[in-house]
């Protein structure tokens, strides 16, 4: 194990003032004395118990602290872990990001750092190492002690696990061995690994690079040579060999001392990429991810502090990982909105991804096959570097994608939701023993339940959205709140039997699917049969040996897969996301289809895609079908520059909620007089850069009990915005009783 890190020595340490960040609502941090007895343990980083007022909290130290003038200093109560949870060069960052994001920073430090106060404790294991290695055997000993003290005298030191495959049960033969005094046992730390395998230090040697990948690699290491913040977009077709051209930066990164993050949008894409890692690099790869269990998490967080560990693999929280000597930041289907964390710091990890390469002076890579608007635009414009990778590694081309015209398909009531053209394809493919995606980014079996005589439609009683049949469980649930009821046979409001189920979920498509193809090996892969990473990983796992024939999905199954067997893909209802009140709302149908389109054919069989559509001749479905990414970007920059959407400006949501609707119109309007009458009066400058939309209802007015109406800050620039803001968070204060919250969201990924 590393030394952990000393203490840092400054002038001011001298005084034993430092400045403290507590897991509190507080936008200032605090300064604290450090009593003697603590000095040696606390240093930058440091998890410590402090006094705020009269309550006990958390909080992270950040430095040496200024005196308050006039104020007695309260002391350090506690220094709650050995191990800092970061090392200096993370404060710029996390300053930053408190600011940016106009959030308390001790409160977001406790949310994107693991551990807490609850501190899983060590786990170790039992280590035996023979002594006096070249005397004789003693006589009398035993069969078993004489066979395992020889594989340990020619085997050297060894774990317990270790010798239990060799000889299982033999710690009490260790034991009395130690007795003896042939044996020393010695309990040594074993961190936990997420990864669970250990292949050697290199097992996989790097493929061989075709000419655009030879291109993309020579700039990145360019980039890598200079030693400053370099970011760059790799912009490659699905099976392009994207990845390869990365984990060559990695080596080259690795062979100049610096270390690596590599992030990606979905836990279950993080696992296949660290493996693929491990392979090539050996076991100082880990993984970093909300989805461990939280001793795993600190102890894989405990070991990049320690620089036990040279790459990190993981999901969006894993852009904070402590890596002291960061040289290369990798975030692959950068488009992808999980980047954008939805609950309490609402920061988005792509942008933290690239200001901390700036921090650190690393090499940036954002990848993707359908890059974001804003991040094309911001790289054909010079602020990144631009790189393409224009045809597949894979022997064959990109699939045929064929849209289906769901009007022309209404004849026969028998492919209501498989058209008959995709089931031609599906029973084609089964015939030649190939694989099959089926798309659709909704789960449940039907969306709604309504009655046909009154019109009553089934809603939550939390949220104001239709309630979701689920008919394995034979419940209608709410999605946002996870509110349920058991599907009724009769209206509540007229007693009725004619309820009618609309729409189609994942559910219902495996069903039908089954229906019209028994003797098909099917699955389904949604957030109802894979709450949890382990059983997303299973079900692809399982695909990819070809133990299933075809899989049903929501996004899940879109992004980063690789499945050679895969030769059709069906997006089942593509119209669904592109009238969603977003201006991004074609984007990320493009995107999605696209994505998924690319796990056709990327083995040695052509691919085919067929997408069911109410609407083929829409651009978007044009754009998909003829392959035409810059097509589409230029059309939608064009309406974008138009209506004043970014890149071409910065948006901040400003949303208030609480259990009262008049309360919460009542405070929404206050809010938006007074930040107009702050530009109109003190900022007239300002007023012609910047416009204050609202108030409006939030599309769901209602959420999870609370109602919700929101400003949108749309600017021509981001000063004059973090200024409004930090105008608004300043004067602030929810009205007595009211029991109202507010809400600062910047740069949304969503609306509604």
């Amino acid at each position: 194990m590393a030394a952990t890190p000393a203490p840092i020595k400054t002038q001011q340490e001298a005084a034993d003032l430092w400045e403290v960040a507590v897991a509190l609502p507080l936008f200032r941090t605090l300064t604290y004395r450090l009593p003697p007895a603590l000095s040696a343990d606390a240093r930058v980083g440091s998890l410590v118990r402090v006094l705020v007022g009269r309550r006990l909290a958390t909080g992270y130290v950040l430095g040496p602290g200024e005196p308050p003038p006039g104020l007695a200093l309260k002391e350090i109560s506690r220094v709650l872990d050995p191990v800092p949870r970061f090392g200096p060069e993370m404060v710029p960052l996390f300053r930053w990001l408190a600011d940016y994001y106009q959030y308390p920073l001790g409160q977001g430090l406790s949310q994107i750092i693991p551990g807490g106060t609850r501190l899983p404790g060590p786990r170790f294991t039992l280590i035996a190492e023979p002594l006096r290695p070249e005397a004789p055997l003693p006589p009398r000993l035993g069969p078993r002690g004489r066979k395992l003290l020889a594989h340990l005298r020619a085997t050297g030191p060894a774990s317990l696990k270790e010798l239990e495959v060799h000889s299982p049960r033999c710690r009490g033969v260790l034991e009395r061995l130690a007795a003896r005094g042939l044996v020393a046992l010695k309990k040594q730390q074993e961190w936990r690994d997420p990864l669970k395998t250990h292949p050697p230090a290199v097992e996989e040697a790097p493929l061989t690079l075709v000419p655009e990948q030879e291109e993309a690699r020579a700039a990145i290491f360019e980039g890598l040579a200079a030693g400053d913040f370099r970011p760059f977009l790799l912009h490659g077709v699905t099976a392009s060999g994207k990845t390869e051209v990365y984990l060559a930066a990695a080596g080259e990164t690795l062979a100049r001392g610096r270390q690596v993050l590599v992030l990606l949008p979905e836990i279950a894409l993080t696992h296949p990429v660290a493996q693929a890692f491990r392979r090539r690099f050996g076991t100082r790869v880990t993984l970093l991810h909300s989805g461990l269990s939280e001793a795993s998490r600190l102890d894989q967080w405990r070991r990049i502090v320690l620089e036990e560990v040279d790459i990190v693999v993981g999901a969006r929280s894993a852009v904070f990982a402590p890596l002291p000597r960061l040289g290369l930041v990798v975030v692959d289907e950068e488009h992808d909105p999980s980047y954008k964390q939805e609950g309490g710091l609402l920061y988005q990890a792509r942008d933290v991804a690239l200001y901390r390469g700036k921090l650190a002076g690393a090499a940036v890579v954002l990848v993707s096959a359908t890059p974001q608007v804003t991040t094309f635009h911001r790289a054909r414009t010079g602020q990144y570097r631009y790189l393409n990778l224009s045809r597949r590694v894979t022997p064959q081309a990109e699939p045929q994608v064929q849209l289906v015209d769901l009007r022309t398909q209404r004849g026969d009531k028998r492919f209501k939701i498989i058209s008959r053209p995709l089931l031609t394809a599906l029973e084609e493919t089964m015939a030649r023993q190939e694989q099959a995606l089926l798309f659709l980014n909704r789960r449940g079996f039907a969306a709604a339940h309504f009655c046909l005589v009154c019109g009553e439609v089934i809603q939550c009683a939390q949220c104001s959205v239709s309630l979701t049949h689920h008919r394995a469980g034979g419940l209608l649930v709410c999605h946002y709140c996870g509110y349920s009821i058991p599907a009724p046979e009769r209206c509540p409001r007229c007693q009725a039997t004619a309820i009618k189920r609309y729409g189609v979920g994942t559910e219902k498509v495996e069903a039908e699917v089954k229906r019209l193809l028994p003797a098909a090996r099917v699955a389904r892969l949604d957030r109802d049969t894979a709450p949890h990473s382990g059983r997303a990983l299973a079900t692809l796992t399982s695909f990819a040996a070809g133990e299933l024939d075809i899989l049903v999905g929501t996004q899940m199954i879109t992004k980063g897969h690789h499945f050679p067997r895969v030769t059709l893909v069906g997006a089942i209802a593509a119209d669904l996301s592109l009238f969603f009140p977003e201006y991004h709302a074609g984007e990320r149908t493009f995107q999605l289809l696209s994505q998924v389109a690319g796990r056709a054919g990327r083995g040695e069989a052509e691919g085919r895609v067929f997408i069911q559509t109410y609407q083929p001749e829409h651009y978007v479905f044009q754009a998909v079908k003829t392959q035409d990414y810059v097509g589409f970007v230029e059309r939608e920059l064009a309406a974008r520059r138009q209506l004043g959407y970014p890149p071409f400006t910065r948006l901040a949501l400003v949303r208030l909620s609480g259990a009262g609707e008049e309360a919460v119109i009542r405070e929404a309007r206050r809010l938006a007089g007074d930040l107009r009458r702050f530009l109109s009066r003190e900022k007239p400058d300002m007023a012609r850069q910047i416009q204050v939309l609202g108030p409006a209802p939030a599309t769901l007015r209602r959420l999870i009990g609370r109602f919700r109406w929101q400003l949108l800050l749309k600017s021509y620039g981001r000063g004059p915005l973090e200024e409004l803001l930090g105008h608004l968070r300043q004067k602030w204060t929810p009205p007595p009783r009211a029991r109202l919250s507010l809400t600062l969201d910047v740069d949304p990924a969503n609306l509604l």
